[in-house]
């Protein structure tokens, strides 16, 4: 594990299976010995490991230990890091919305690598668990009621008037105020079993630190000494009782209000549990931090090169690399635009990009991410086809499809350069399917538009890569001039120095394996190779 990059780009042409490769070098993060075991086992054949493999990384997805995002001229840091999001409350008639602070996926990768899995179990927190604050009574009041609850492990609230609120009656009754609503509503439904609660003590301060674990009951016979009117009850298991801890600095230098209970968006579970430890505070039931070593997590950046970095990654770029990540020995924190709060990038945080090399250039690339990240290159690879040969019994045609990719791409590299190749990738439903109508599909639905893209729609160079200016007379080429000469157009004399730029595709070349075989060299189809006349297929207006 300690050999894998905290930081890695792939990147090369289209098509060399950059993203396809992404399961394996996840899982050679994650789950390193069952990629092993499933790579050494002799009995499954390439598609079956595949499957494996596949099927264990949609396993680890599904766990949240792996996050994937793409990056695009839209994409910012709000989305990646955080931003300020307009919201609804699910209480039934509360269309105004709120204005919360919300995690991107980075962020909300970082906070669940955070997390003690195994002490969260024990203490029976669930994975995401939302932090919400509760006022149990009034702060300047009595506390027996609070005094109860912490000692009875649950949280009650007021509102008799309301009636049992999982009937939702309250939802239609118009003496109740949107905030107040909202306030029944979270109590009731909107916390989760193994959500975090925080009993109120102050505009700064919280007093107490449970997780909820139980569903909600109205219970008409209050006990003593509870105030006769709190008979809305929660089930919670309280952590920390009669503390006195400022959460201010976590809530983004923001005052918690009086609102009876309210999710707290800027707080995170990880984040808390961090600042209690490091006042001291030892939660109720949690044992020795464990010596098994912190899970790793995988944040898998598609097309990492075609969004802003400097604008997406922000001030975090220098919190990447390994010296200055959480723990390392020159850790480094910053404190967030938007929550105020302290942020650093955890060690068990592993990033995989990938990049095609045909979008920008790796020396367009931003600086400050190259000296981030190792790249490792990805270009064809012929031998993933070898074997693989589309046959014409009755014609006795054959194509040797790892030597056309071959052909190809050194034409390619020759007329525009190597990072314009085209992959492997394009030709592996071959490997399935050798017929000549998948190969023709091939070309006509990726191969040629590739081409097109590469070379500016400058037919003769696509012509030049496919060969066509040297086929046989009776293999039909798969670009073609077309309509009438110049002289004919314009009269002997015309004195029109302009290059004529009139080219098509020849539909019937896709019907001609011979086309496809002399594409990697002239004269492999037999010479009595018997091809019918066609007439080309015009491009643009045909005139």
């Amino acid at each position: 594990m300690d050999a894998v990059p905290l930081n890695q780009i792939l990147f090369g042409p289209p098509g060399t299976g950059k993203t396809y490769s992404i399961v394996t070098k996840a899982l050679e993060i994650l789950d390193p010995s069952f990629l092993m075991q499933v790579n050494s086992d002799k009995a499954l054949d390439r598609g079956e490991k595949r499957e494996q493999l596949k099927k264990r990384f949609d396993e680890l997805k599904e766990e949240k230990r792996i996050s994937f995002t793409t990056f695009h001229q839209s994409f910012s840091y709000e989305d990646f890091v955080e931003g300020i999001r307009a919201t609804v409350d699910d209480a039934a008639d509360s269309s105004t919305p709120n204005f919360v602070i919300k995690k991107g996926i980075f962020a909300q990768l970082c906070d669940a690598a955070l997390q003690n899995h195994e002490q969260n179990q024990q203490l029976g927190v669930r994975d995401d668990a939302a932090v919400w604050k509760i006022s149990i009574g009034e702060i300047n009041g009595g506390s027996d009621t609070r005094d109860y609850c912490y000692s009875h492990n649950e949280m009650r609230v007021g509102w008799p008037q309301a009636g049992d609120l999982s009937t939702k009656d309250y939802l239609g009754n118009s003496a109740f105020s949107p905030h107040n609503k909202n306030a029944l509503w979270a109590f009731s439904e909107g916390a989760q079993i193994g959500d975090i609660v925080l009993c109120f003590a102050g505009n700064s301060c919280i007093s107490a630190v449970g997780v909820v674990s139980g569903d909600y009951r109205h219970e008409a016979q209050v006990p003593e000494p509870v105030r006769k009117d709190f008979v809305q009850v929660r089930p919670v298991r309280w952590l920390l009782k009669n503390i006195d801890f400022s959460v201010k600095e976590l809530n983004g230098n923001t005052a918690l209000v009086q609102q009876t209970m309210y999710k707290l968006h800027r707080i995170t579970w990880p984040r808390l549990q961090e600042a209690l430890l490091a006042k001291g505070h030892v939660l109720s039931g949690a044992q020795a931090k464990s010596s098994v070593p912190a899970l790793p997590y995988v944040l898998v950046i598609d097309e990492i090169n075609r969004g802003n970095v400097s604008r997406i990654f922000g001030e975090l770029i220098t919190l990447l690399e390994p010296s200055k990540r959480a723990g390392a020995s020159e850790a480094l924190a910053v404190t967030l635009p938007y929550s105020k709060q302290p942020f650093s990038v955890p060690r068990n945080v592993y990033i995989i990009g990938t990049m095609n090399t045909t979008d920008r250039s790796l020396a367009g690339l931003d600086v400050a991410l190259r000296r981030r990240f190792v790249f490792e290159e990805l270009m064809p690879d012929p031998q993933a086809l070898q074997g693989v040969v589309v046959s014409d019994d009755a014609t006795g045609v054959s194509v040797d499809i790892a030597r056309l990719l071959s052909v190809m791409n050194e034409r390619i590299e020759a007329l525009l350069d190597r990072e314009h190749q085209l992959g492997h990738a394009y030709f592996m439903p071959l490997c399935e399917t050798p017929t000549r109508e998948v190969l023709a599909m091939i070309f006509k639905n990726q191969i040629l538009p590739l081409l097109q893209e590469y070379f500016f729609d400058d037919w003769e160079r696509i012509a030049w890569v496919l060969n066509d200016h040297r086929k046989s007379s009776k293999v039909p080429p798969f670009v073609q001039k077309h309509g009438r000469s110049l002289d004919v157009l314009f009269g002997a004399n015309h004195g029109v120095h302009a290059v004529d730029k009139r080219w098509c595709i020849n539909p019937k070349a896709f019907e001609s394996l011979a086309s496809f075989a002399e594409v990697i060299e002239i004269g492999s189809v037999p010479a009595v190779l018997d091809v019918p006349e066609h007439k080309p297929a015009l491009m643009g207006d045909g005139n």
